[in-house]
């Protein structure tokens, strides 16, 4: 997928330390054809006084999910929560009360208490469109489907 020049986008690094972690930003150029320029929205450069810009492989941008007001989570739901900084894969491992979550991130296995306004169910980004994946709990499967259809 070619993405435009300003268009808001997530970045997930395919590196250790950054698997699993999709960050906010936006393409500044385009590098041949194969990759972009980006600047993320919530990683800084070393300086800390501006937002980091850096090359990345095509296969490491995506568009953004589409939004959801979701706020009803099982448990072992696969989802994202957002923690520090970053959208990060996880499971749901309990609901604590009517708005927090303790989520498991999938990368490390930390445990965070999350509000459900900063999770929403994982998607994949696959050949141009969003998709569950597998083992993804038949509810999450039929809200896929009225987003990619």
């Amino acid at each position: 997928m070619a993405f435009r020049i300003s268009e808001n986008v997530e970045i997930c690094k395919k590196q250790e330390g950054f698997l699993g972690s999709y960050y906010s930003g936006k393409v500044l150029a385009a590098v041949g054809i194969n990759r972009y320029i980006v600047r993320y929205e919530t990683r800084w450069a070393e300086c800390k006084t501006r937002q980091l810009s850096e090359v990345v492989d095509a296969d490491e941008v995506r568009p953004l999910p589409p939004a959801t007001s979701r706020t009803n989570f099982s448990m072992s739901d696969k989802i994202d929560a957002y923690v520090n900084n970053a959208w990060r894969v996880a499971k749901v491992v309990q609901r604590l009360d009517d708005i927090r979550y303790l989520v498991r991130l999938d990368a490390n296995g930390t445990e965070f208490q999350v509000p459900s306004h900063k999770l929403r169910i994982h998607l994949d980004w696959q050949d141009g469109r969003w998709v569950s994946p597998p083992n993804t709990n038949i509810i999450a499967n039929r809200y896929v489907r009225m987003w990619v259809n």
